[in-house]
């Protein structure tokens, strides 16, 4: 496996503490990377940054982003704002072209999969171009049936492959995980409780023995 791309259903899903959780459960087992090619809103934070914070893993786990912006916008907005142009072409590059090929790269999406790149291309095209498998996550509200199966469809009319979902802030009795897994014909990964502190998030990640199965990584120890 060369990667795999995450993308939100929806906003403020979780998809960067989940990113960490997936670079704590790959250490020590295989060597992975953590790269968000177009990060917008660094006048509020920057997720490479966060997720370096919350794993303490060194800079040669983290690639740099191949475009930063300062508004908290969509990437093509963000990038109009500064007279730029988002070269998904550029971005397929430096992803071929990265200096340990011998690395799974886990790579974080600007939003969800029609976010908007440029003037032709939505995230769904980079997606493509990248020829990586999609990890979907999902908020456990009223809504997520939904907007999961919707991406769920989008991604198979573009010929993505969708390696599985993962919900985020669960606290049961929704029955959202079943209706997702049987009508979206997808293995939901992982049922994450709704946890304030990002550490035991990326803990409940990083010992969930669906995604150490999925990523061939050992058991934890019982």
């Amino acid at each position: 496996m060369e990667g795999i791309f995450v993308a939100g259903v929806d906003t403020n899903v979780g998809k960067t503490v989940v990113c960490a959780g997936l670079m704590k459960l790959l250490d020590g087992f295989k060597k992975a990377s953590y790269w968000k090619p177009i990060q917008t809103g660094t006048i509020v934070g920057d997720d490479t940054k966060d997720v370096q914070a919350m794993t303490g893993l060194g800079p040669d786990a983290f690639m740099e982003p191949s475009y930063r912006f300062a508004e908290p916008l969509a990437p093509r907005d963000a990038a109009k704002k500064w007279g730029k142009t988002i070269d998904i072409g550029g971005i397929a590059s430096a992803f071929s072209n990265r200096a340990d090929k011998s690395r799974v790269v886990i790579v974080e999406g600007a939003g969800g999969l029609l976010v908007p790149l440029n003037e032709n291309s939505t995230q769904k095209d980079l997606i493509s171009k990248l020829g990586l498998p999609v990890l979907l996550i999902s908020e456990d509200r009223v809504g997520a049936i939904n907007h999961t199966l919707l991406t769920i469809e989008a991604c198979r009319v573009a010929h993505i492959a969708v390696a599985g979902v993962i919900l985020t802030k669960c606290r049961g009795g929704q029955g959202n995980a079943e209706s997702i897994s049987h009508f979206g014909k997808v293995e939901v990964l992982a049922e994450l409780p709704p946890y304030e502190d990002s550490r035991t998030v990326i803990a409940q990640v990083s010992c969930n023995e669906r995604l150490r199965k999925f990523f061939e990584v050992p058991a934890m120890p019982r």
